[in-house]
């Protein structure tokens, strides 16, 4: 927040305003947006849920009473004593008398009526009795189906095990009734074992699947709701989809509702169990059918209410911005002003007060722009004072000592190199005399050095020698007349203590475009802390008047080169030292090609 803050308050005026508009209406309609929504949604949720477990609870009913019946059966099968006491008369029967037949017949047929009375009064069901030594009855045509059969089934491990009192749900399995299995291909069935003698006696009674699914197209048709009768395990055993039916849901049914992904839309899963068995009835809900409808209908309002909240943020920021146009334009003159440009004007029109602050400012701009060429007219006057007296400051003392060096020589050898001498110090003369051009090409600066160095290897009998690495296209850059010749002067004295040495002089065009000449001996150099001292003492920023040099040729030092290049070029014109002992010196000069 306090980061924030602080960039914040970097902005311009302009910006900070709109920022803080944008915060201050934008931020509550998104909090509102939020809060609504999430809100919403976890009413209808709870609401939505609600409904699903109704109608849960009522199909369980339903649902109920056809296991009831299913239990009923059994129960009648299991405990009415008429029933058990004509199960048991078989036993009477005599299977070797002439009659036998005719009295099984009979007895079979008795059992039938009974089951077909049950089944009329309870709803179409199939019952399977299975009694010891193989005997059975059943009240569905053998031939279609072997009540023996059963026995081959996986499930009938778990009858075998029950008590006379549990009841084994066995689930959905598939039509064993052929004739009846087009119409309805499952059936969902119940077992219990009967209690006899031997404990090897069993009823199984099935009825149609599609009575419990026929409950579930009763509900479903509202809101598209799906229902599912599942096991312990999450397995389907009745639904509306058949296709579905002994899959196994993929959902955790642990939970009693939960959102979910169903067919790659979002459900809304509540399940509910189913009284006498271990399993449950799950609801799927279309989410959007239930929630998103009411939910979208208050996104749309807040949609809406954002819609005419930015229409009036535009108009909002739209006049901020007409508002502060003036001061932003105030401050980018200000900006350019401190730039350097002082030419630039604000122009703001209007009787407000930051017009006539811009107005104000503009008059400020012209006053300074008098005043600062004044200053340059009179800096330009000083300057060129202080150039007439620098390249007047020449040495009669050392025009002297050269003359009378000339003239012995002349006295005592009469050879060639004196006229060679002679020369020199004639150009070298003709061109300190001259100052009718500020500013020389290169070439002639360089051809001074070449006579003032003749002159001084004649002076101190040394033997410096003077190297040139010249770029050809600097030759004709125009520059300060003698300003490499204290450069040179100081190498000669100081570097070499009247020893022989090179001087190198490199020229070239740098990538900014411009002059570099770099100015380097092979003398004794200096330490890093002299250099320091060296370089703080030329490169001060002020004017001082310099002591004059009597053991130089024109009086100028390093320092008094330094300031007239800068008073020439201005911060354009940089100097670099470098030096270190035993391995010389060297000056580079870095001189802009325009002045």
């Amino acid at each position: 927040m306090i980061s924030f803050l602080k960039r914040l308050n970097k902005l311009s005026l302009r910006y900070r305003i709109i920022t803080a508009v944008i915060l201050c209406i934008v931020l509550p309609w998104i909090i509102t947006y939020f809060v609504s929504n999430y809100l919403t949604k976890d009413v209808l949720e709870v609401r939505a849920v609600k409904q699903s477990e109704d109608s849960l609870r009522m199909i369980e009913m339903n649902l109920n009473e056809s296991l009831d019946d299913l239990i009923y059966i059994s129960n009648f099968v299991q405990f009415d004593v008429e029933f058990n006491r004509l199960l048991k008369s078989y036993r009477l029967i005599d299977e070797n008398s002439s009659d036998a037949d005719k009295k099984i017949a009979l007895h079979n047929m008795k059992i039938s009526k009974q089951l077909d009375r049950i089944t009329d009064l309870l709803g179409p069901s199939y019952i399977t009795i299975l009694l010891e030594d193989g005997l059975y009855y059943a009240n569905y045509p053998i031939y279609e189906y072997n009540p023996l059969d059963f026995h081959q089934n996986t499930w009938f491990y778990s009858l075998t095990n029950l008590n006379f009192y549990e009841t084994y749900w066995i689930g959905t399995t598939s039509n064993y009734i052929q004739s009846d299995s087009e119409n309805n291909p499952y059936l969902i069935s119940m077992g219990r074992a009967l209690k006899s003698g031997s404990g090897n006696a069993y009823v199984i009674v099935s009825t149609h699947e599609s009575e419990i699914s026929q409950e579930f197209s009763n509900f479903s048709s509202e809101k598209n709701n799906i229902f599912y009768l599942v096991d312990e395990k999450g397995v389907v055993l009745s639904s509306t989809t058949k296709d579905e039916i002994g899959e196994k849901l993929p959902f955790n049914l642990s939970k009693s509702a939960q959102s979910v992904s169903y067919q790659e839309k979002r459900h809304l899963l509540v399940t509910y169990p189913v009284s006498y068995t271990d399993w449950k009835l799950v609801s799927l809900v279309p989410y959007r059918e239930t929630i998103g409808d009411i939910n979208m209908l208050s996104r749309t309002t807040i949609f809406i209410q954002g819609v005419f909240l930015l229409l009036f943020l535009i108009v909002l920021i739209t006049l901020i911005r007409e508002t502060t146009k003036p001061i932003t334009t105030l401050s980018n003159v200000t900006k350019e002003v401190e730039q350097g440009n002082i030419m630039v004007r604000a122009n703001i029109e209007g009787n407000n007060d930051v017009a006539q602050l811009g107005q104000s400012f503009d008059d400020m701009l012209d006053r300074i722009e008098e005043m600062i060429n004044q200053i340059k007219f009179k800096e330009e006057a000083k300057r060129r004072a202080e150039l007439e007296m620098l390249q007047a400051q020449i040495n009669p003392h050392f025009l002297f000592n050269v003359l009378n060096a000339i003239k012995l020589n002349l006295t005592l050898n009469g050879d060639k190199d004196s006229s060679k001498q002679i020369q020199s110090l004639s150009s070298l003369l003709r061109m300190t005399i001259n100052r009718n051009n500020e500013f020389i090409p290169l070439q002639e600066e360089i051809e001074i050095i070449q006579h003032y160095v003749n002159l001084m290897n004649f002076r101190h009998s040394q033997d410096i020698v003077l190297e040139l690495n010249m770029d050809f296209n600097t030759i004709d850059i125009e520059v300060p007349r003698f300003f490499l010749q204290p450069v040179i002067e100081n190498a000669i004295i100081h570097a070499f203590h009247n020893s022989e040495g090179k001087i190198t002089i490199d020229t070239a065009i740098s990538s900014n475009n411009h002059l570099l000449i770099k100015v380097s001996d092979d003398g004794i150099g200096m330490s890093p802390e002299r250099l320091e001292e060296m370089k703080s003492r030329i490169f001060t920023k002020e004017i001082h008047e310099s002591k004059r040099n009597h053991h130089s040729f024109n009086g100028v030092g390093i320092k008094n080169v330094y300031q007239r290049m800068r008073i020439i070029y201005g911060e354009a014109f940089a100097m670099d030292l470098k030096s270190s002992l035993g391995k010389g010196i060297s000056y580079t000069f870095h001189i802009p090609k325009e002045k």
